[in-house]
């Protein structure tokens, strides 16, 4: 059998030789004899498969970092408490299809959630599972549910037999009924609940108002002395309808049309217009955002006060000209208004809507509709209502979650990317630029010259280089009054510490080089030694230049990472890889947030790896010795 197959393998490979043309070994090296250095370099680069992996992660990290930081912004001031350590989530807005189908009858929504209503009295949460709240409790999932409300991290639902069921984050037992108010509840239940910031707000039958949560607790702070009632002149008491709170103050809706405002003197409490408590116009809805309020009367006209900050309500400039921030068809014909926590949207009786205040989340983005039923605000997430179908808009989520300050986490590593790999950069354009000119200088002049530059070498590079790094750095970024200073710095520092290595690789090429013919048939004819230097001997050390370049990279950037870390690197809030990394340190951030150690890990592994796999890549191409050892 074995001759068989031998036969006819003779047979095939004698038609191939025939019938198929060949190049022979001559012509294999005429064309190699043909190709330029570069060519072949190029050749043997391309050829390598680590190497066109290491190109690829390579540009998809300057993709990641330089390109959509065209695209994404970087607020360097802007946090939110609310949105701390929140984890990856891109689910905000995608609500249960079997709410829709069941018929919308309320969608509340927290810092990372949203919880709705059915028809049919069920309950549906979706979002991100934060503080554990979408495991609602098996008595909600049974009883008949007829109001729902969120706080910012915890919801709450009342039954059709007036039982009430909270759940979430309880840190300040807000998920739970306080305990100095649970015996006169029990006498005088709850018809209304609403969800606070990190609160619940309740009103009894008799219409007292109750708030307890954060800041209710402690004397001298705000919001401590439930129950709130409130009497006319002859000591008749007028029932709360409604209730709303921020931080600071609490604004409760009486039956009788007007309001009333608790909590701290902000602007508040101090810029309302009067005729909202006297009588003079019937009040039929409030609503409030960190620093503004706003209601309607039974006109459907719009009332605005509060910061003049927060591009909420129209201001007057220092020239008398008013600025306009609510629209004016805002202003009239409204028949319901509600509010995030920096922004507010309303609902004109025509069936349009409008919205205004900060859009950094997205939240002014309303999609074109008409003829629009109900509207849902709350937190970030908007919703709403045309004939049971279901609108959208504002914040989908966090991608990569968030930071300890409620900055988007996806933000931080596009341009904490960015300033490690140009610090990195620039620190090795330093240390090649100087090693370059101290080994070819060395190299070239001998002597005196060389010796005392080896000799600077070598005592430059007898310092520990990353306690060295750490002392320069704090010495230095004392004297620096902004932050490009520095970083501008700590390239420096970074470059200067740098080159030894690469001017004793280049004096030692030279050495050789400057014996060669060719340099001195160019001393001979008289050429300056500056232009025997660069023009003739320096190609001949450009490989170990550009290695050396791409691998003192990901050396620099490894190093600009390790001292972001320890502290002595780029400073908050400017992002790099390394000081986000030092969270790392804290155990709880180990444990609980993975996403703030694991994710800028990766990108540091990724772009270091890409850099070594690209500068081995070249190492080989350039030196044909290398692959014989």
């Amino acid at each position: 059998m074995n001759t068989i197959k031998k036969i006819f393998k003779s047979f095939t490979e004698m038609i191939k030789r025939l019938f198929v043309p060949q190049k022979s070994i001559r012509s294999i090296l005429e064309e190699e004899s043909m190709s330029s250095p570069g060519k072949m370099v190029a050749k043997k680069f391309i050829r390598n498969k680590l190497a066109i992996i290491g190109i690829i992660g390579f540009l998809f990290m300057l993709f990641f970092t330089f390109g959509l930081s065209l695209f994404i912004p970087l607020d360097l001031f802007r946090s939110n408490a609310h949105h701390a350590n929140l984890p990856p989530n891109y689910s905000y807005l995608k609500f249960p299809k079997q709410l829709q189908k069941e018929g919308v009858v309320q969608i509340e929504s927290g810092v990372a959630f949203s919880i709705g209503l059915s028809a049919e009295g069920n309950v549906f949460i979706w979002g991100s599972n934060i503080e554990n709240i979408k495991e609602i409790p098996k008595a909600v999932m049974n009883a008949n549910i007829v109001f729902i409300s969120a706080g910012t991290r915890h919801a709450m639902a009342v039954d059709d037999q007036g039982n009430v069921y909270l759940w979430g984050k309880n840190h300040m037992q807000q998920a739970q009924m306080d305990p100095r108010y649970a015996e006169a509840i029990e006498a005088d239940p709850l018809i209304y609940l609403e969800g606070g910031y990190d609160r619940t707000i309740g009103i009894t039958e008799s219409g007292s108002t109750y708030i307890w949560g954060v800041g209710t607790k402690i004397t001298g702070q705000p919001l401590l002395r439930s129950p709130y009632t409130y009497k006319d002149d002859e000591e008749n008491v007028i029932k709360a309808v409604q209730a709303v709170a921020n931080n600071t103050n609490m604004i409760v809706l009486l039956e009788d049309g007007t309001i009333r405002i608790e909590g701290s003197n902000s602007d508040i409490k101090r810029k309302f217009t009067k005729s909202l408590t006297d009588g003079t116009i019937s009040v039929t809805k409030v609503a409030i955002t960190y620093e503004n309020a706003f209601a309607i009367d039974d006109q459907g006209n719009l009332y605005a006060w509060g910061s003049s900050n927060r591009d909420l309500i129209n201001v007057e400039n220092n020239q008398g000209q008013v600025i306009k921030y609510i629209p004016d068809e805002a202003m009239t014909n409204v028949v319901d208004i509600q509010t995030g926590y920096e922004h507010a949207v309303v609902l004109t009786n025509d069936g349009k809507v409008y919205a205004w205040g900060s859009n950094a989340l997205q939240q002014l983005k309303v999609p074109k509709m008409e003829n629009v039923d109900t509207i849902f605000v709350d937190a970030y997430q908007n919703y709403a209502v045309i004939d049971g179908k279901i609108e959208t808009w504002g914040l989908k989520g966090f991608l990569l979650g968030t930071d300890e300050a409620g900055r988007d986490f996806i933000v931080q590593l596009i341009h904490g990317g960015k300033v490690t790999m140009t610090v990195g950069f620039v620190a090795v354009i330093i240390s090649v630029i100087i090693g370059t000119v101290v080994g070819l200088t060395a190299g070239y002049a001998g002597g005196k010259l060389d010796n005392i530059l080896m000799r600077f070498a070598e005592i430059v590079s007898s310092f520990p280089f990353l306690p060295f790094a750490i002392t320069l750095s704090a010495l230095l970024l004392e004297s620096a009054t902004t932050e490009i200073q520095r970083i501008i710095m700590i390239m420096i520092v970074l470059g200067v510490l740098s080159w030894p290595g690469l001017a004793r690789l280049i004096r030692g090429q030279i050495l050789s080089e400057r014996e060669c013919d060719y340099v001195l048939a160019a001393r001979a004819l008289g050429i300056k030694n500056k232009h025997i230097i660069w023009r003739h001997i320096f190609p001949a050390v450009t490989s170990i230049v550009l290695v050396n370049l791409t691998l003192g990279y990901a050396g620099s950037l490894l190093t600009e990472a390790g001292l972001s870390f320890l502290g002595f690197g780029v400073q908050k809030p400017s992002p790099s890889w390394g000081n986000i990394l030092t969270v790392a340190q804290d155990a709880n951030v180990f444990k609980f947030y993975w996403w703030r150690w694991v994710l800028p890990g990766v990108c540091i592994i990724v772009t270091a790896l890409s850099i070594n796999l690209i500068g081995d890549a070249l190492r080989d191409a350039m030196d044909p010795k290398n692959n014989e050892r």
